[in-house]
């Protein structure tokens, strides 16, 4: 077999039933770029990135005996590295929140936790700010989204909207608060360190 030029699911039905090693890497070379660009992307930690991209390529590897072949592999990676980043952001929000805590309980924590209280009251007002300077429909399915927790397509057939529609609106919400949100970010520095 030509590795190179073999198809994804070439490459892929002899990684998982011949466990061909060759092929294998042969993935590993197309895929570990793509999906470190993607955690990057998200992430803004190139350490991080990589180890996330690698471990989902060492997961194909692990599973291949279980795994059943997608359609579109690129696709099938791309998702798993996007739901590998939220996790990542999720554990890393609750070791925030742990940090903040165990912050608050001391001396010095208490005289802070008053500026953390502000803080957080202008960032909420800052939000709610932003949030308001979105489009009607783009603010409702965001907020269905990031505060409701609804999943894309469960926005799209309570909207009556395509999916990609959704998802163009989260990007476009998102792409408005990031611009905004920047003073925010720069207060929690000064706060913190």
């Amino acid at each position: 077999m030509n590795y190179t030029n073999a198809s994804d699911r070439e490459l892929l039905e002899s990684c998982c039933l011949h466990d061909d090693l060759k092929a294998y890497n042969e993935l590993v070379a197309r895929y570990s770029p793509k999906l470190y660009m993607t955690c990057q992307l998200y992430l803004n930690d190139s350490f991080l990135a990589e180890e996330i991209a690698l471990d989902i390529l060492f997961w194909l590897w692990k599973k291949r005996r279980e795994f059943s072949i997608p359609d579109n592999l690129g696709a099938y990676l791309h998702r798993a590295a996007r739901n590998a980043v939220i996790s990542q952001l999720r554990r890393q929000r609750r070791s925030i929140v742990e940090t903040v805590a165990d912050f608050s309980e001391t001396a010095v924590g208490e005289e802070r936790m008053a500026d953390y209280a502000i803080s957080c009251r202008e960032g909420e007002e800052q939000y709610r700010k932003l949030l308001s300077g979105l489009s009607p429909q783009r603010k409702e399915v965001f907020v269905m989204s990031r505060e409701q927790g609804f999943s894309y397509k469960e926005i799209a057939q309570k909207t009556n909207l395509s999916i990609n529609t959704v998802e163009n609106y989260i990007a476009a919400a998102l792409k408005h608060f990031r611009k905004g949100m920047v003073s925010i970010v720069v207060v929690a520095l000064i706060l913190f360190y």
